[in-house]
Formats: C-alpha cells, structure tokens, sequence
C-alpha cells in the first residue's frame, strides 16, 4: 500500500520544486488518469528520465505535488496558532487566524488539489487520510493543544480541548467550503471573509469566552 507522506520531509530541490509545479498544473488540467510522466517532462523542461529519478513513478509525484499544497497552507497556519492569544484581545487574534486561514484554504489552486484528492479517493483511500491529518487535522490538533493552555490560563473555559477546537475549525470553514466545493464558488471578497470569520469567532466566544 502506498504510504502518501513517508517521503523525507526535507524541502525539494530547486528541480524538484520545478518538476512539482509542472506537475501541479498537468493533474489540474488533466486529471490524475489524463497525466503522465512524458507530459510532465515536457511542460517542466526536464528529461523524463529525471522525473523518474526524483519520484519514482506517477502515484508517487501525485503524492507529493499534495502534500507540497498542503504543507503550504498547513506551516503558516500551525505557526501562528502557536502564537494565539499572546495579545490582550483573544477574540480579535482569533478572527485574524480565521481570515488567514480561510484565506489559505480556499486559494483556487487548493481547492483544485482538494476536489482532485477526493475524485482520486477510491483509488488512493490512504491520499485523503494523509490529506486530512497534514491539514484540517493538523490544525485542530493544534487549536486543541493551544485551547487547553488558555484554558489553563483562565482565557477560555473549555472541558474538550479538541472537540472545540473543531467547532472552531468547523464555524470557520464550513460554508465556504460547502460553497466553494458543492457549488463552484470561486471567489471570496475580503469582506465576506471577515464576516464569516467574526461570525463563527462570535459564537465560539459565546461557548467558550
């Protein structure tokens, strides 16, 4: 069985970079079926034998342009969860770690890789488990451990860390997700983002303040 993210974690190297954006583009326009190895050669002006050499074959380059997607949306928000609350106004650091990452999730390209990931499912179960736990679950991990340390410190009252961990994530990212998957929205002004964000922080507070 294919194990998704038991590649090094180490960053690629300025060819594999280019190959993984080459590639990104050719599932994207064709689907994983539609792609192979000669046109991911040609569109990223290297050898095919290169691509070979760097990631093995076509299931495995998939993987990785995934998980390059991925670890870009997921670093960003894992670092500043880190920081939540280290201002004086909980509520207002909540809302801003909600307007970055609906703004991260919901990136064109993303959500592409998304409907991908899931229209590869039957093929790949193990693709969108990895999916889940390198994102949405490695947010709500995080929101979890940092919920429980302001639990601690008196700035929340929560009893389950991780199930309002996700409420949070849930209150956020639902409906524009459900919008943009099931209906085929693609873009999200900065005001709607800040209403949704406000929102959904609104009710956690009401729960959890």
């Amino acid at each position: 069985m294919l194990d998704p993210f038991a590649a090094e974690s180490q960053r690629p190297s300025r060819k594999q970079a280019a190959i993984l954006e080459a590639a990104t583009e050719v599932f994207l326009d064709n689907g994983f079926r539609g792609t192979s190895m000669d046109v991911v050669a040609r569109a990223a002006g290297v050898a095919k034998q290169t691509v070979y050499q760097h990631f093995v074959d076509k299931e495995r380059l998939f993987v990785a342009v995934v998980r390059e997607a991925v670890d870009a949306v997921a670093d960003p928000v894992a670092a500043e969860i880190r920081q939540l609350g280290s201002g004086s106004d909980l509520a207002a650091d909540l809302t801003e770690l909600a307007v970055r990452q609906l703004g991260a999730v919901l990136r064109p390209r993303v959500l592409a890789l998304r409907r991908l990931v899931i229209a590869e499912a039957g093929r790949f179960p193990e693709l969108g488990q990895a999916f889940f736990d390198q994102g949405p679950g490695r947010t709500m991990n995080g929101l979890a451990a940092r919920f429980a340390e302001l639990s601690r410190e008196g700035r929340l009252r929560v009893d389950d860390p991780s199930t309002a961990a996700s409420e949070f994530n849930w209150l956020v990212m639902a409906a524009p997700i459900n919008e943009a998957m099931l209906l085929g929205r693609t873009t999200f002004p900065a005001a709607d983002l800040a209403r949704i964000a406000a929102r959904a922080v609104a009710t956690f507070m009401r729960a959890y303040g």
